[in-house]
């Protein structure tokens, strides 16, 4: 059998993306599991992070080269990307140790520093309990390699299911290993933190001070962040609007006319009303020269998303109206209001 080839390479050319987690025998499937852990993450010391283990810039490097492209990590956030190259511990083998066993129940995912390995996997069919108990030489047909930058046994961190595959150590190895509840514990606590921060940001949004608790958690579910370089547009004056825009790091340049109205900063927003109707932009929005990382970081909600989630947001305002006053709002003007002027519900940003 010819080695499968990855989509992705490491950052010395080796798979990126693991054969033990591509290679699925009979009976394992990808799809949707009734149980992902055992492990509880509800304890404040879990949620507070985990241990952290020190590594030279250039390990840091090399490591991130190897996750970033990977399926699993290259949709995280940097900030959890660093937090969990900072998790992640030295393991070293010699050569011919078995570092996974196929059938073995999987608690670690895997980077190689240094040395070499080789995927070996057991006929279709296999009993889980047969495959754990083979020795070298008996772990059926080699399937794959692995030098340094390979990423392998990820799918470990999500779920509580034998290993695919054996990998061995065919040089002495040196690994960085990441556990399962190190994993779920930094992403339970970022979860939680981006919450936190993004239900304090919809609070201060006239449009958004009417929904439920429970329906700005639901909101905050539906924001993904994006990050704009200095100079770039994020919106153009008289674009039709269909995002809003919560600004988590940066500033942005609020232009009219080719002349610089006001800047929004940390917690500000725009945009608001594309919730509401789909009016034409008000003013263009450019991420400033001036923000201090030189980027531009905001967390964009889709008015598609938002209705899907909740409805249309005219609705909620309705709601809102019939039971503190008796009424319904009056219907909004035809245009956005420029991001910082008072009728977006805020003061310019200087």
């Amino acid at each position: 059998m010819s080695t499968p080839r990855s989509m992705f390479s490491g950052p010395f050319g080796a798979p990126a993306v693991s054969a033990e987690d591509d290679v699925l025998p009979a009976g394992v499937r990808l799809g949707r599991r009734a149980s992902v852990s055992a492990e509880s993450m509800s304890s404040t010391a879990e949620l507070s992070g985990s241990a952290q283990f020190p590594k030279t810039e250039h390990q840091k490097e090399r490591l991130m080269a190897a996750l970033t492209p990977n399926l699993l990590f290259r949709q995280l956030e940097n900030e959890q990307v660093q937090s969990l190259l900072l998790a992640m511990r030295e393991m070293r083998f010699a050569k011919g140790d078995v570092v996974i066993q196929q059938g073995d129940d999987g608690d670690f995912c895997y980077v190689a520093e240094s040395g070499t390995l080789d995927v070996f996997l057991q006929p279709p069919g296999t009993p889980a309990e047969v495959a754990v108990r083979a020795r070298p030489g008996e772990m059926g047909q080699k399937i794959a390699s692995y030098g340094p930058g390979a990423t392998f046994g990820e799918l470990a961190l999500l779920y509580m299911q034998p290993r695919a595959a054996s990998v061995v150590a065919t040089s002495d190895c040196v690994l960085w290993a990441l556990d399962r509840v190190s994993f779920r514990s930094i992403m339970a606590h970022s979860d939680l933190k981006r919450r936190v921060m993004l239900d304090s940001f919809m609070k201060q949004v006239p449009l958004l001070q009417h929904l439920r608790e429970d329906e700005r958690l639901r909101v905050c579910d539906a924001i993904e962040f994006v990050e704009y370089p200095a100079g770039e547009t994020v919106l153009h004056e008289g674009d039709i609007g269909t995002q809003f825009f919560l600004i988590v790091n940066g500033v942005a340049e609020v232009i009219k006319q080719n002349k610089t109205v006001s800047l929004l900063q940390r917690g500000d927003y725009f945009g608001e009303l594309a919730l509401l109707h789909r009016a034409p932009r008000a003013a263009t929005v450019v991420a400033s020269e001036s923000s201090p990382s030189g980027k531009l970081r905001v967390g964009v909600l889709q008015e598609d998303a938002f209705t899907r989630l909740l409805g249309p947001l005219s609705d909620i305002m309705n709601r809102h109206a019939a039971m503190h006053y008796g009424s319904t709002p009056e219907a909004p003007a035809a245009t956005e209001a420029p991001p910082g002027s008072p009728r977006s519900g805020q003061a310019p940003t200087s």
